[in-house]
């Protein structure tokens, strides 16, 4: 499998292999084939790591059968192994999608508002476009996240130890629900992931560790985010579509809320 030609964005989606409803809610709804067509400029894939359980296999093979939307680590699938899921996209990206632009992550439970994604693509240049500049060119961004304390308390699953990082707070970083990287910037982070020891949270790791050492500077997406106060409110009000110009939704959404994002959206483009 690789990118065809008129591929402009790769959208990289970290899934657990359990996590079969959030896959068929995206796949029905910003994910359809209404919008990732055969001529569309998107392709979309869901990452999952290997599984223990023979059964859990068989039901992703039939799935991918089905769908031949997954793309399967070699890694066991975990919360602590998501670096290596995070690192695997870039690599898919770097060495199989070379006519794309731009590499969009994110998380199975948030709402990707992919036709207002199409209308960003089709103009770059806009002074309505969230990219000011063509997407394939030195582009790291997300809803950044400033001076995060280091956990170092035993009983929380994000401890890190003054052995695995010594500072008292991470450089910026993205929040993994979402984030978008030009060519360039993927390529820079997986050369520098090569070169780096391991670190288990990855969002920290690639969007932060390694973009600083890369000398790569974040890109505020935070205008662009549906926060969950907006999204009760739309949700309830059903404010009219053009009122509201958001790329991507916050994380931890339900099926019903993706659902009803889709229904005032869908038909945007």
């Amino acid at each position: 499998m690789s990118c065809k030609p008129h591929i402009r964005a790769l959208i990289m989606i970290h899934s657990a292999p359990h996590n079969i409803e959030k896959r068929s809610v995206i796949r029905r709804t910003w994910g359809s084939p209404s919008v990732i067509s055969t001529g569309s400029p998107l392709r979309l894939f869901f990452l999952v790591g290997a599984v223990a359980d023979d059964g859990m296999q068989a039901m992703l093979l039939a799935e991918h059968t089905r769908h031949g939307d997954l793309l399967q680590g070699n890694f066991l699938d975990g919360y602590f192994n998501l670096t290596y899921k995070h690192v695997m996209a870039l690599k898919w990206f770097h060495t199989r999608c070379k006519p794309a632009q731009l590499l969009i992550k994110v998380d199975d439970d948030i709402y990707l508002n992919t036709p207002q994604l199409l209308q960003h693509l089709r103009l770059p240049f806009s002074t309505d476009s969230v990219f000011e500049q063509t997407p394939s060119e030195n582009l790291l961004m997300c809803a950044i996240r400033y001076r995060d304390r280091v956990i170092r308390s035993y009983s929380s699953k994000w401890r890190v130890s003054f052995w695995e990082y010594s500072g008292r707070y991470y450089p910026p970083f993205c929040p993994g629900f979402a984030v978008f990287y030009s060519s360039d910037v993927v390529r820079r982070l997986y050369v520098a992931a090569q070169r780096s020891s391991f670190f288990r949270l990855d969002d920290v790791f690639v969007t932060g560790l390694l973009s600083k050492r890369s000398n790569i500077t974040i890109t505020d997406l935070t205008p662009y985010v549906l926060c969950p106060e907006e999204l009760n409110l739309l949700l309830s009000r059903g404010t009219e579509p053009k009122q509201l110009r958001f790329l991507v939704s916050w994380h931890k959404m339900s099926a019903q809320q993706i659902n009803g994002l889709w229904q005032l959206y869908g038909t945007t483009y």
